[in-house]
């Protein structure tokens, strides 16, 4: 393992996050922070303490504040006491940063860097099964599933090329920035080339997570 105990797993889209982190988690026992799911999880429970705060931002296309947001995150982390984390997408600024630190800073950071060209090489190819959400690379030539026999469809957002540049836009105003503050902060920090193949990342991840304390 890294000498910290949990993951932040970066990189723009299409640089592969999904297909290593469920490598990650199924090889190594990490699970997943999902904001997303965390969010599903208090709508279904309206006696939760910040069911009216997200009720009210999430099924209308709103942001949920920070402070709501960072306080569920502190509830799952304090709820797997004895778990090792993979966090992809909770913190994406410099301001959020401030937020998780303060619940954590016993994390390492990997990223997967990737030029926007590739990005979106990538993204245009890729497909998607509707019920798993599993995503296939732009490398995958079948049209379903192999394991669940789903037709598989394109994404409506990597059809837009607007909507892709705008992501890059906001990956190189909030992303970039964070990324270098952890940097110049001492984070234990690696950077992968992401646009080697999937089996190449993940030979360098299994060396960083194989590291002896």
């Amino acid at each position: 393992m890294t000498k910290k105990k949990h993951i932040m797993l970066m990189g723009i889209q299409g640089s592969g996050k999904g297909t290593q982190a469920a490598l990650i988690n199924k090889n190594y026992g990490y699970i997943s922070l999902e904001t997303g799911a965390i969010l599903r999880s208090v709508l279904e429970n309206p006696n939760h303490k910040h069911y009216q705060e997200v009720a009210d931002t999430v099924p209308h296309g709103k942001m949920t504040p920070d402070s709501v947001i960072f306080d569920l995150i502190k509830e799952f982390i304090d709820a797997h006491p004895d778990d090792h984390i993979l966090i992809d997408g909770a913190v994406r600024n410099i301001a959020q940063r401030k937020f998780f630190d303060a619940i954590t800073t016993d994390y390492c950071v990997i990223h997967l860097t990737l030029t926007e060209e590739e990005a979106l090489r990538r993204l245009q190819g890729r497909k998607m099964d509707p019920v798993t959400k599993e995503i296939f690379g732009s490398d995958f030539t079948g049209d379903t599933n192999p394991e669940t026999g789903n037709k598989l469809v394109i994404r409506v957002d990597d059809q837009d090329i607007e909507k892709i540049h705008k992501r890059f836009a906001w990956y190189r105003t909030d992303i970039v920035p964070l990324l270098d503050s952890w940097k110049a902060d001492g984070v234990e920090y690696y950077t992968i080339n992401g646009e080697q193949s999937r089996e190449v990342v993940w030979s360098e991840i299994e060396k960083i997570l194989n590291q002896k304390d």
